[in-house]
């Protein structure tokens, strides 16, 4: 017996759920490189070569954080997608899994300017990947977390790319100013705790994200004819550090590879969409009177295991770091 789908289930689109902010802190990431370089009134104007690598993260793991103990799941399959608990399962299969196996998420990023008063246009390709492992909490680490809280260990790598070739590049010209850049790789590390009924807690920066775990926040799925397709988006009603003005995660799947408690690590796509007010980037050099937006289109694949991560993302980012795997 088929699971019902909520026709009308909405959610809080000011909430911030743990698995988007993490695509959030990536695309972001590379949106402040390209406001860096393009903005008109950033540094680079004033230098002839800038060097750019903004995003204030931790490169990596230091205490082997990444060998917790992995997390399992009590339920596999079988979701009631109206019952919270049951809906955050769902999210997590299908973003990542419920048997404690390691997630890789490559993918590949086109960066655009949008500006008011001319032409914007492509600035960047990235070539991009996380490395996600749910744990359980660490009660040293992590003391008086409510039952059934999952922690999410996350690791992104990510090379620039020229975007005429898809190619990685050390030094770009900007188009929109004439000047060189030289560009450095965003690689960080975060962590976030996951609440058994939805949203979540950002360890690194609470301000963020920090929802009450009491509060049942369902994700939004809709079945889309032998699909499941999970939308993780909003819009941030407060301005900050790394908020962007919207942001639209989409995850789809087959809904009976969601629902089969047999099927543990299931295929998975996703696309996203972010848009960011330039002046909010305190290092982009903007002004809050210049309207420039930075656009962020990625897509990419769920994967678990190393040899079905794409042979160019193998190439370009693994060679030079392989401990992200």
């Amino acid at each position: 017996m088929k699971t019902p789908i909520p026709e009308d289930q909405t959610h809080d689109s000011d909430g911030v759920d743990p698995v988007r902010r993490m695509f959030v802190a990536a695309l972001s990431a590379g949106a402040a490189m390209s406001a860096l370089g393009a903005g008109k009134k950033a540094h680079a104007q004033d230098e002839e070569e800038a060097t750019f690598n903004a995003y204030d993260r931790m490169r990596e793991f230091k205490a082997g954080e990444m060998d917790g103990t992995p997390w399992v799941a009590p339920k596999l399959g079988h979701f009631d997608l109206d019952d919270p608990i049951d809906n955050t399962l769902a999210k997590l299969k299908m973003t990542n899994n419920l048997v404690g196996s390691r997630t890789y998420i490559p993918m590949i990023v086109r960066m655009h300017l949008a500006r008011e008063d001319q032409p914007g246009g492509l600035l960047f390709g990235v070539a991009g990947m996380f490395t996600w492992q749910l744990q359980e909490p660490d009660p040293e680490e992590f003391p008086d977390l409510p039952d059934g809280t999952v922690v999410s260990r996350s690791m992104y790598t990510s090379r620039y790319l020229d975007p005429e070739t898809m190619e990685p590049a050390e030094r770009l010209e900007n188009p929109y100013n004439g000047k060189m850049m030289k560009i450095e790789d965003n690689i960080f590390a975060e962590n976030f705790l996951i609440f058994s009924k939805g949203g979540g807690r950002f360890v690194e920066e609470p301000e963020f994200a920090d929802d009450d775990p009491d509060r049942p926040k369902l994700s939004l799925f809709k079945k889309w004819g032998d699909e499941l397709v999970l939308f993780l988006g909003g819009a941030y009603s407060k301005p900050g550090k790394h908020q962007p003005r919207f942001t639209e995660n989409i995850w789809r799947s087959n809904y009976k590879d969601v629902m089969d408690p047999e099927r543990t690590l299931i295929d998975m796509n996703y696309s996203f969409a972010g848009a960011n007010k330039a002046f909010e980037k305190p290092w982009a050099g903007y002004t809050e009177a210049d309207s420039d937006l930075l656009i962020d289109l990625a897509v990419g694949k769920k994967v678990h295991s190393v040899d079905d991560i794409p042979d160019f993302h193998k190439r370009v980012l693994l060679e030079r770091y392989p401990d992200r795997i």
